[in-house]
């Protein structure tokens, strides 16, 4: 740790005094200060609910028993009537457990993050949905080694403007899930496909791909069913407008997402985050699907010049190949970039990180992009975007205007 600190010898000399005086939990909640991402703008209260569903007609191909199906942790979020005194939700699904196997994996103390438990969401768990009306869908799907709330900020914006969100964790492609029973089950890569990725480089993202998507599918599909798989009344079939059905994500994320748009009729919409297309064919690329497609990422995607962390290695290059070919074919399609961003900027990471706080490590991959105008750019593209896709709404472009120094916007609208 002591690099991040090399150009400034008193903030060394601070950071390791209050290591010995205060120990590892106190130096994280300095050196890596963290705060609750804001209240969304929209005018609906938040509610969720956690479940553990299983895909019984899918084999786990992560594991080698034949009789393991696929079991997936899936969070709802859903417009609700929500009062002062209700108590809102922590931002991760069993938080202490989820920091420490974190922390492990990154190879620090786990105390050093212990103060990330600490971080709030602002919905409330179990909270009665509003019946009053139905509400557009929107499936999102995490990063390679992401999680379901690794961009809660966005959820609960969209819930707060009218939507239904719905996120799985991809089991073992999500940095860590679990169980009905709460234990742990962290990332693993699946030894096959792995193997066959020395001989075709595009091999295993593809059969990820593929492989997470049918997880969206399956997702979408237990939504539209009359009872839950514990035999209940499923509460949330009445309060869908099944046909007006979003996708997004972030990183290969972005990429299922734009996958499930191509192949599921269900889906008539889909917004990427700095997206990973590596695992897409030229050929799936140049399809016009003539649904709305929606890219929000670095500048690099737009002018490779800038610095950038997603399209200078050889499979970079495949990925803004593949993208480019998107945005040409596919109409409508648009586009935002944001300036001085990098791939994390992309997540709550970038939100929940206090970067101005004077004994704050300097995290370069959040990018040196304003935290304000990357939360107020993505939300507020997205609104517009599903609002257009979803409500009958006019695309309006001239939101861009207040951002010119530092958005870059373009857009193919003709069919």
């Amino acid at each position: 740790m002591l690099f991040l600190y090399q150009k400034n010898t008193l903030k060394i000399y601070i950071f390791f005094f209050t290591f010995l005086v205060m120990g590892c939990a106190a130096i994280g909640s300095i050196a890596v200060p963290l705060e609750s991402i804001d209240e969304p703008k929209g005018k609906y209260g938040i509610g969720t609910t956690v479940h553990f569903w299983t895909d019984y007609n899918r084999s786990e191909v992560y594991t080698t028993s034949p009789s393991d199906f696929r079991n997936l942790l899936v969070q709802v979020w859903y417009p609700a009537e929500i009062k002062p005194n209700y108590q809102k939700t922590t931002h991760l699904v069993y938080p202490n457990k989820s920091v420490a196997s974190i922390s492990k994996t990154a190879g620090i103390p786990s105390n050093f993050g212990k103060h990330g438990t600490q971080l709030m969401s602002n919905a409330v768990q179990g909270a009665s949905p509003l019946s009053e009306k139905k509400f557009p869908l929107i499936l999102f799907s995490h990063g390679n080694g992401g999680l379901a709330t690794q961009n809660l900020s966005q959820v609960e914006e969209l819930v707060s403007n009218g939507y239904i969100v719905v996120a799985c964790n991809h089991t073992y492609n999500a940095s860590i899930t679990f169980n009905k029973d709460g234990d742990t089950i962290l990332f693993r890569r699946n030894v096959t496909w792995d193997e066959q990725a020395s001989y075709h480089r595009k091999y295993y993202t593809n059969q990820l791909i593929k492989y997470r998507y049918q997880d969206i599918a399956f997702v979408l599909e237990e939504l539209t069913k009359e009872k839950s798989q514990k035999g209940i009344i499923n509460p949330y079939r009445d309060l869908i407008d099944f046909n007006a059905v979003g996708v997004m994500g972030h990183s290969m994320g972005g990429g299922t997402s734009y996958y499930a748009l191509l192949n599921d009729k269900r889906i008539k919409a889909a917004l990427a985050l700095d997206g990973w297309f590596f695992a897409l064919s030229e050929e799936d690329a140049k399809i016009n699907t003539k649904k709305p497609f929606m890219h929000i990422g670095q500048e690099e995607f737009f002018n490779t010049s800038v610095a950038g962390d997603m399209n200078k290695s050889e499979d970079g290059k495949e990925n803004l190949k593949i993208y480019n070919l998107i945005l040409e074919n596919n109409k409508p399609s648009y586009a935002a970039y944001i300036k001085n961003s990098l791939h994390y900027t992309f997540t709550d990471l970038k939100q929940v990180y206090v970067a101005e706080s004077p004994l704050a490590i300097p995290l370069s991959f959040l990018g040196e992009a304003d935290k304000a105008v990357v939360k107020n750019t993505i939300n507020e593209s997205m609104i517009n975007f599903f609002d257009s896709a979803l409500k009958n709404q006019e695309f309006q472009k001239n939101i861009y205007n207040k951002y010119n120094k530092e958005v870059i916007f373009i857009n193919n609208e003709n069919h």
